[in-house]
This record gives structure tokens, sequence and C-alpha cells, in this order.
């Protein structure tokens, strides 16, 4: 498989077989022909973004199991690019990529679009948890969920940067929205897969140059979680900074949370990046993006951000990104 592009993380156990969960997942390749197949195994049923030739991208839903999916055909024979993303965040199931098959000619080279690497950590804002909702007051499904059309897909793009996301629903930096400690994001950032604890993520294999950090609204859904939430912060951005020594680490606030609970997270949030800044660390900063305003720009299931608000939340990222990196 010498000739894909694996964008995230994925458990290269089996080489031929690559099994991959996170949101955002992302495969790409160049194949000479007239159209191509795609092999799968699914442990779930989740939902994926198909796009050729930078086309506008083509929803594919898989099932439980081994299929096989045709994702073009009867194109004009040549080399065409074809791109997986995965919608759907881990909780929906693991999947293993079998390969593609090309129609009528053959796998080809190519080049990664750019070397610009951005890693978001989050919960289901990240995940594009409800985004596709109709109404706040549908519940989570995997054909309403996007993480390809979420704030950092989109910064990333407007960047031209290739991402990772690393996200799940309901899981904060402390403690999760069921008031739980356990599984944390911390936590959950050290795996492979988000609900393995056994397995280890190997760093060396994805060294970001910009790290955005979302993570605070279900630590407040219990009601103020207090300074051990700086605390936190302090330590993960610690953490953070041993694994990628050379990475921006951006601290983002917003866009679910109001006060008072905003301005308790605010606080704690820029005490976190001083307290860093103060210990040596000139490249972590702060960004507050724009509240979510359901009356004019409509809201997700679960009064989650919907389109309107995802773009937002990512141009004010992407613009802060820009002014530490010139991009």
């Amino acid at each position: 498989m010498e000739d894909l592009h694996l964008i995230g993380r994925f458990d290269m156990t089996d080489p031929a077989a690559p099994r991959f969960a996170w949101p955002g997942s992302a495969i790409g390749a160049r194949f000479y022909g007239t159209g191509v197949d795609l092999s799968l195994v699914d442990q779930g049923s989740n939902v994926f973004d198909v796009t050729l030739d930078n086309g506008p991208p083509i929803t594919l839903a898989t099932t439980n199991g081994k299929s096989t999916y045709s994702l073009a055909s009867n194109l004009v024979l040549g080399n065409h690019d074809v791109l997986i993303v995965k919608r759907t965040e881990s909780l929906v199931g693991i999947v293993t990529f079998k390969g593609f098959t090309p129609k009528g000619g053959k796998m080809v080279p190519s080049a990664l679009p750019t070397a610009r690497k951005i890693e978001v950590i989050g919960a289901s804002m990240a995940c594009g948890y409800g985004v596709l909702g109709k109404t706040a007051t549908c519940s989570f499904s995997p054909d309403t969920e996007n993480e390809n059309v979420a704030w950092g897909a989109l910064a990333a793009g407007q960047l031209k940067a290739l991402h990772t996301t690393i996200a799940y629903s309901g899981r904060g930096l402390l403690r999760n929205f069921d008031g739980g400690t356990s599984d944390v994001m911390p936590d959950l950032w050290l795996r492979t897969f988000a609900d393995d604890q056994n397995s280890t993520w190997d760093f060396s294999r994805w060294s970001p140059d910009v790290v955005v950090v979302n993570l605070g609204t279900n630590d407040f859904a219990k009601g103020d979680p207090g300074q051990a939430f700086a605390a936190a912060y302090g330590a993960f951005i610690k953490k953070l900074r041993a694994q990628y020594p050379a990475a921006y680490l951006v601290v983002a606030l917003g866009t679910m949370l109001t006060d008072p609970s905003l301005s308790l997270a605010r606080g704690y949030m820029q005490s976190a990046v001083t307290s860093a800044k103060a210990g040596g660390d000139a490249k972590v900063s702060f960004v507050e993006v724009p509240p979510q305003d359901c009356n004019v720009d409509g809201c997700g299931c679960d009064h989650h951000p919907s389109t309107v608000t995802q773009a937002k939340m990512a141009a004010a990222v992407a613009a802060h990104i820009k002014g530490l990196t010139g991009w």
C-alpha cells in the first residue's frame, strides 16, 4: 500500500489492512483507469465523504461487515485522485481498509498536497456532532455527524493544511459530560483507538506544526470545575509540549458555553496559557471563537453548532493560526 496517503491515526499491525476509528481519518490515493472500487470491513455503520478529482464530496454510508463499494465508473481513462474521509466518530466503530481496486488500470504514486499539519483536539463540536441536523431537538445519529464540515477540518482547509482530529463526544479535559473523570480526552489522546486503553499511539508518526485544543464545555456540564480545571489545562499543555516540542499550541474557547461558565472558563484557560508562557513556553496562545446563536444561525442536534456556526469557528481559528505561522 505504498501508493496510499493515510492521514490520521491508523493501526498498522497488518500493513495490508490498516485500521482506524477517529473522525476525520482520511485515505487518499491516485489511480489510472476508468473507475475505482473500495473495500472495507466496518465494525459499525460509519459514514464517509468521498471526493474524486477534487470535486464535491459524495456521501458513502457503509454497512457492518465486509463490503465492496463502487466509488466511480465510466470516467475518462487517465489518472484520477480519490479521497475518503471518515465523517463519524470512534463510537460508531473501527474500520479496516482493505484497498482500492482501479477499473481498467492500476494504482499510481502521488505526492501529498501540502506539508502543513494541524492536530485538532476536542469533543463533540470537533466531531461535527449533529451539524447536519435540521432541529436542535434531534439526537445523535451517524447521518447527522460530519467531521468534514466541523471547525477543525474547515480551518485546515482554509490554511491548505492536513489535519488529524482527536475528539470524542461528551469528553472533557478534567471531567466528562456525565461528571466522570475516567477516559477524559488527555487519556484518549494517547491512544490509536479511543475506546481501547491498550492501544498506544506512536507520536513519532505525526508531528503537527499547530495543535488546537477546544475542551471545556463538558467540564462545565455539572457546574464550575474550579481551579482544578486550570491546573489540568496546564498539565495537558506540558504533555503536548513534550510530544510536540516545536509546535504552536493554541487553547481555544467556545462556542457553546454561556455566562457565568463562559467567563469562568476564559479565566481558567487564560491562566493556564499565562503560566505556560511564564514557564518559558513562548509558542502557547489563546483564541476565543464567537458564541453560537441558534436564533440567527440555527442549531444542529442537541443544540450543537450548525454549519454556519462551525464556519464562524473555523474562520476565527484559521485567522489566529495564520497570524502565528504566516500561512
